[in-house]
């Protein structure tokens, strides 16, 4: 027994370690390869789809050991995503941000092909690279020294929320509308992003930009229809439309009720459960069908307002700072809010309209601010 002991912890000899290595690591680039033929070749299909073969790739391609080296001594980032892995990291010496996908439903594949063709934009995180050696693809982004817009407006102690004045966050709202119309109109077919909200927003600290993110779980049209039939609801509940969660429905107003839901946030401060609480605790018949609410025509916003007057529920930030000389500005800002809620898809406004009159409420802004400075 002694005896098997000492052999037992005796070094194993130079030459047997060595070709046990080399065997574990021939086994884990093979593996490698396999994820980035697997990887490689649903991303050439999204890309594909999405572009009808004319397309660009303005990216890098790391690899496995890159990635690994450029996390090593990461730090989780001030930019906490919803179900999200994003770390700091380090490649040629530069800053990047470091992403991998936590769910399975999201199709990070697509998101890769849709970040990709619009990067150059600069109301989207731009895209550097990305790996594909791993079970689920690795996205790097320009490093952004910011924080995401749920943190921003809904953490009550974060000293930057002072900086959501409503000049700011008209340029958020026109920010992601801006990205959205491109989304919808500058494809072969419309993107639907089906998940438009807070968390999926960066707001760049240097340049005040809000930068989209995660199109992971967008949907294309398909060609020459205004619709898709979904076999199952994603998104985040609060933000999802009606058509859409009862009856399975897409369209680009999917989108638009979403962006809606943003719009009320960014007015009021308050987050979207917070919205749906008060709405249950208020209405006369909690339990109101989708049926009922279409005949009655109410939706979420119009059952949150009831007969408030704009400066009953908008954000105490804003009104410390204008007080009520902008008050049309705030009404006009709450009824295209309405607008996007609408119940029916058919009532709501395509993004390139509602884009418009963002930018015209901006516009009076801007003049308004220029009168009483």
């Amino acid at each position: 027994m002694d005896h098997f002991k000492i052999r037992a912890t005796k070094k194993m000899p130079f030459f047997t370690r060595k070709k046990l290595f080399a065997s574990a690591s021939a086994e884990r680039r093979k593996k490698e390869h396999d994820c980035y033929l697997k990887n490689g070749s649903c991303v050439l299909e999204e890309l594909l789809a999405l572009c009808d073969g004319n397309c660009r790739i303005p990216i890098r391609y790391f690899t496995a050991i890159e990635i690994q080296n450029a996390i090593r001594h990461s730090k989780t980032t001030i930019m906490e995503l919803a179900d999200e892995s994003m770390v700091t990291g380090s490649l040629d010496n530069r800053p990047v941000l470091v992403r991998s996908n936590t769910w399975e439903i999201k199709n990070i594949h697509r998101d890769i092909a849709i970040t990709a063709q619009m990067s150059h934009l600069k109301n989207v995180l731009r895209l550097v690279g990305c790996c594909l050696e791993f079970e689920e693809p690795v996205m790097v982004y320009e490093y952004v020294e910011g924080i995401s817009l749920f943190h921003l407006l809904f953490k009550k102690d974060n000293l930057n929320r002072k900086s959501l004045c409503w000049g700011n966050r008209l340029r958020v709202a026109r920010d992601v509308a801006s990205a959205i119309v491109f989304l919808h109109t500058e494809f072969t077919t419309p993107i639907i992003h089906r998940d438009i909200k807070p968390f999926n927003l960066i707001i760049d600290d240097k340049s005040g930009d809000a930068k989209i993110l995660n199109f992971s779980l967008s949907i294309s049209l398909p060609p020459g229809e205004l619709e898709v039939l979904d076999d199952g609801v994603c998104g985040t509940d609060g933000y999802i439309a009606p058509e859409y969660e009862h009856q399975l429905t897409i369209t680009q107003k999917t989108d638009v009720y979403s962006f809606g839901i943003l719009l009320f946030q960014l007015l009021t401060g308050k987050d979207v459960y917070d919205i749906m609480k008060r709405v249950r605790d208020t209405d006369s018949i909690p339990t109101l069908n989708y049926i009922d609410r279409v005949k009655n025509a109410t939706n979420l916003v119009d059952r949150y307002i009831k007969e408030d007057n704009v400066l009953d529920i908008v954000d105490l930030t804003i009104l410390e700072e204008h007080g009520i000389e902008i008050q049309q500005q705030l009404k006009d800002y709450l009824d295209l809010a309405r607008k996007c809620t609408a119940l029916k898809g058919d009532d709501r406004p395509y993004m390139i309209h509602v884009a418009r009159e963002l930018c015209r409420i901006e516009k009076c802004f801007r003049s308004w601010s220029k009168l009483n400075v």
